[in-house]
């Protein structure tokens, strides 16, 4: 679990920040017009994570990491994407933590959406997760440049207030 002050702290600071969008982009938004978030141009927001050894996709699979997020969480989480990269990321950190190395408590997560976890309304699964063969993401480079964009937002307040940042937390 992130420290939640930091997290905070981290959004107040890049729920502003305007990202690029495209005629590309916009198309595959349009075809998830029955889920309003999925249909806004990129945007910076907060929410939970879930992992797992096993990539999936769908609806069915949707509804099984929203169950699980709502379990694990007592019911306060809310499942907003997959993060398969993090598990490990965070594993290493935490052993660093264990041997003084790392501060969990200064540890952000980043995630850009470079594609839906389930099928476009109307669309077999199969047929969906086909057309994501090769890595054909629908938004993979704009998704990129998100991440470059919010993470300099964080970066530059951290190195430009260093003398303060270095021994308390941003709050």
């Amino acid at each position: 679990m992130l420290n939640a002050q930091l997290v905070d702290w981290a959004f107040r600071l890049t729920k502003d920040v305007s990202l690029p969008d495209s005629d590309s982009l916009r198309r595959s938004r349009a075809l998830f017009k029955e889920f309003p978030n999925a249909t806004k141009p990129p945007f910076v927001t907060h929410g939970d994570t879930i992992s797992s050894s096993t990539f999936w996709h769908g609806s069915k699979m949707d509804e099984w990491a929203n169950a699980w997020t709502r379990y694990y969480t007592s019911g306060k989480g809310n499942y907003m994407v997959a993060a398969m990269e993090d598990t490990g990321t965070l594993q290493a950190l935490t052993f660093l933590n264990q041997a003084g190395r790392v501060d969990l408590q200064r540890v952000l997560v980043l995630r850009t959406v470079s594609n839906y976890d389930r099928e476009p309304p109307g669309t077999a699964v199969a047929d969906s997760l086909k057309s994501l063969v090769s890595g054909n993401y629908s938004a993979y480079f704009p998704a990129l440049e998100a991440a470059q964009i919010v993470g300099d937002k964080v970066v530059r307040d951290i190195v430009e207030h260093w003398s303060d940042r270095e021994s308390s937390l941003p709050h």
